[in-house]
Protein backbone atom coordinates (compact mmCIF):
# COMPACT_ATOMS: atom_id res chain seq x y z
CA UNK A 1 0.00 0.00 0.00
CA UNK A 2 1.59 3.11 -0.89
CA UNK A 3 1.01 6.54 1.41
CA UNK A 4 0.77 8.57 -2.15
CA UNK A 5 -2.79 7.08 -1.92
CA UNK A 6 -3.38 9.21 0.85
CA UNK A 7 -3.42 12.76 1.53
CA UNK A 8 -3.14 14.59 5.25
CA UNK A 9 -5.73 16.14 7.13
CA UNK A 10 -6.23 19.47 5.98
CA UNK A 11 -7.48 22.20 9.41
CA UNK A 12 -10.40 23.68 9.48
CA UNK A 13 -9.38 26.56 11.21
CA UNK A 14 -12.63 26.78 12.83
CA UNK A 15 -12.61 28.46 16.54
CA UNK A 16 -12.30 26.22 19.11
CA UNK A 17 -15.86 26.67 20.60
CA UNK A 18 -17.05 25.69 16.98
CA UNK A 19 -15.29 22.34 17.03
CA UNK A 20 -16.78 21.95 20.50
CA UNK A 21 -20.54 22.66 19.45
CA UNK A 22 -19.40 20.46 15.99
CA UNK A 23 -18.52 17.61 18.28
CA UNK A 24 -21.55 17.98 20.55
CA UNK A 25 -23.85 17.51 17.43
CA UNK A 26 -21.86 14.78 15.95
CA UNK A 27 -22.20 12.40 19.41
CA UNK A 28 -25.86 13.30 19.44
CA UNK A 29 -26.50 12.23 16.29
CA UNK A 30 -24.74 9.19 16.49
CA UNK A 31 -26.96 8.46 19.50
CA UNK A 32 -23.99 8.51 21.92
CA UNK A 33 -24.10 9.40 25.53
CA UNK A 34 -21.23 9.93 27.99
CA UNK A 35 -19.92 7.13 29.49
CA UNK A 36 -20.75 4.67 26.66
CA UNK A 37 -18.88 2.19 24.78
CA UNK A 38 -17.20 4.41 21.80
CA UNK A 39 -16.10 0.71 19.80
CA UNK A 40 -19.91 0.28 18.10
CA UNK A 41 -20.20 3.46 17.10
CA UNK A 42 -16.87 3.46 15.16
CA UNK A 43 -18.16 -0.12 13.69
CA UNK A 44 -21.81 1.51 12.63
CA UNK A 45 -20.17 4.23 10.81
CA UNK A 46 -18.08 1.74 9.27
CA UNK A 47 -14.88 2.06 10.71
CA UNK A 48 -12.44 -0.34 12.63
CA UNK A 49 -10.11 -0.72 15.48
CA UNK A 50 -6.83 -2.04 15.43
CA UNK A 51 -5.00 -2.77 18.55
CA UNK A 52 -1.41 -3.43 16.39
CA UNK A 53 0.37 -1.21 14.44
CA UNK A 54 0.20 -2.10 10.58
CA UNK A 55 3.04 -3.44 9.00
CA UNK A 56 2.81 0.09 6.43
CA UNK A 57 2.73 2.03 9.34
CA UNK A 58 5.34 3.65 11.64
CA UNK A 59 3.45 4.77 14.58
CA UNK A 60 0.12 4.04 16.53
CA UNK A 61 -2.61 6.36 17.41
CA UNK A 62 -3.20 6.77 13.16
CA UNK A 63 -6.36 7.06 11.44
CA UNK A 64 -6.44 5.86 8.10
CA UNK A 65 -9.65 6.40 6.02
CA UNK A 66 -10.10 5.16 2.58
CA UNK A 67 -11.22 6.99 -0.66
CA UNK A 68 -14.97 5.77 -0.11
CA UNK A 69 -14.95 6.89 3.88
CA UNK A 70 -14.29 3.24 5.66
CA UNK A 71 -11.01 3.93 8.02
CA UNK A 72 -9.22 1.66 10.34
CA UNK A 73 -7.75 3.42 13.66
CA UNK A 74 -4.79 1.78 15.22
CA UNK A 75 -4.19 2.14 18.83
CA UNK A 76 -0.68 0.46 20.60
CA UNK A 77 -1.43 -2.46 22.44
CA UNK A 78 -0.30 -1.55 25.95
CA UNK A 79 -2.30 1.59 26.84
CA UNK A 80 -5.06 2.45 29.20
CA UNK A 81 -8.98 2.28 27.72
CA UNK A 82 -9.85 5.33 28.69
CA UNK A 83 -6.64 6.79 26.79
CA UNK A 84 -7.86 4.03 23.97
CA UNK A 85 -11.22 6.37 24.10
CA UNK A 86 -9.91 9.18 23.99
CA UNK A 87 -7.75 8.59 20.92
CA UNK A 88 -10.37 6.88 19.15
CA UNK A 89 -12.85 10.02 19.41
CA UNK A 90 -9.54 12.15 18.79
CA UNK A 91 -9.35 9.59 15.58
CA UNK A 92 -13.15 10.30 15.01
CA UNK A 93 -12.19 14.38 15.06
CA UNK A 94 -9.94 13.94 11.91
CA UNK A 95 -12.61 11.49 10.25
CA UNK A 96 -14.88 14.69 10.86
CA UNK A 97 -13.33 17.37 10.56
CA UNK A 98 -10.64 16.93 8.29
CA UNK A 99 -11.38 14.15 5.92
CA UNK A 100 -14.18 16.05 4.04
CA UNK A 101 -11.66 18.95 3.44
CA UNK A 102 -9.31 16.19 2.22
CA UNK A 103 -12.42 14.47 -0.20
CA UNK A 104 -12.59 18.26 -1.43
CA UNK A 105 -9.11 19.33 -2.13
CA UNK A 106 -7.92 15.74 -3.60
CA UNK A 107 -10.67 13.90 -4.78
CA UNK A 108 -10.34 10.17 -4.81
CA UNK A 109 -8.04 10.22 -1.98
CA UNK A 110 -7.58 8.81 1.39
CA UNK A 111 -6.46 10.71 4.55
CA UNK A 112 -3.88 9.22 6.85
CA UNK A 113 -3.72 11.48 10.29
CA UNK A 114 -1.57 10.67 13.11
CA UNK A 115 -1.14 12.04 16.12
CA UNK A 116 2.85 12.27 16.46
CA UNK A 117 3.56 14.74 14.01
CA UNK A 118 5.79 16.78 12.43
CA UNK A 119 5.25 19.91 14.84
CA UNK A 120 7.02 22.23 12.45
CA UNK A 121 4.26 21.53 10.25
CA UNK A 122 1.32 24.11 11.40
CA UNK A 123 -1.12 22.89 9.25
CA UNK A 124 -0.43 19.45 11.05
CA UNK A 125 -0.25 20.58 14.45
CA UNK A 126 -3.60 22.74 14.26
CA UNK A 127 -5.38 19.60 12.90
CA UNK A 128 -3.76 17.76 16.06
CA UNK A 129 -5.16 20.34 18.12
CA UNK A 130 -8.64 20.23 16.47
CA UNK A 131 -8.88 16.76 16.78
CA UNK A 132 -8.13 17.29 20.73
CA UNK A 133 -10.75 19.47 20.86
CA UNK A 134 -13.60 17.50 19.16
CA UNK A 135 -12.11 14.65 21.48
CA UNK A 136 -12.91 15.89 24.37
CA UNK A 137 -16.48 17.63 23.87
CA UNK A 138 -17.32 14.51 21.92
CA UNK A 139 -16.95 12.45 25.01
CA UNK A 140 -17.74 15.24 27.93
CA UNK A 141 -20.14 17.33 26.56
CA UNK A 142 -20.02 20.84 28.31
CA UNK A 143 -23.35 20.64 30.23
CA UNK A 144 -23.37 17.00 31.24
CA UNK A 145 -19.48 17.72 31.86
CA UNK A 146 -20.33 20.93 34.00
CA UNK A 147 -23.25 19.15 36.01
CA UNK A 148 -20.84 16.14 36.85
CA UNK A 149 -18.21 18.72 37.72
CA UNK A 150 -20.49 20.23 40.29
CA UNK A 151 -21.59 17.30 42.18
CA UNK A 152 -18.55 14.70 41.92
CA UNK A 153 -15.21 14.28 42.43
CA UNK A 154 -12.52 14.33 39.68
CA UNK A 155 -12.33 10.49 39.89
CA UNK A 156 -15.86 10.01 39.79
CA UNK A 157 -16.13 12.51 36.67
CA UNK A 158 -13.26 10.19 35.00
CA UNK A 159 -14.94 6.77 35.72
CA UNK A 160 -18.28 8.64 34.76
CA UNK A 161 -17.20 9.63 31.22
CA UNK A 162 -14.63 6.64 31.08
CA UNK A 163 -11.58 9.11 30.44
CA UNK A 164 -8.47 9.93 32.62
CA UNK A 165 -7.89 12.24 35.27
CA UNK A 166 -6.01 14.07 33.32
CA UNK A 167 -8.70 14.79 30.71
CA UNK A 168 -10.76 15.62 33.22
CA UNK A 169 -8.63 18.39 34.49
CA UNK A 170 -7.72 19.85 30.68
CA UNK A 171 -11.90 19.91 30.14
CA UNK A 172 -12.34 21.61 33.06
CA UNK A 173 -9.77 23.96 32.46
CA UNK A 174 -11.00 24.84 28.98
CA UNK A 175 -14.45 25.29 30.31
CA UNK A 176 -13.09 27.89 33.31
CA UNK A 177 -14.46 25.83 35.58
CA UNK A 178 -10.80 25.33 37.48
Amino acid sequence: MEKSKYANPIPTRAPRASVWSFAEEVASNLGYEPGDPIEPIVAEIGGKISYDNPIDEDVPETIRVEPNSSFEIFLPSLTSAARDRFTVAHELGHLFLHFPLVQEEHPGKGMRATRWVDLTDPDLERCEWEANWFSAAFLMPARDFEAAFNSMSMPEIAAAFGVSQKAVEIRAKSLDLM
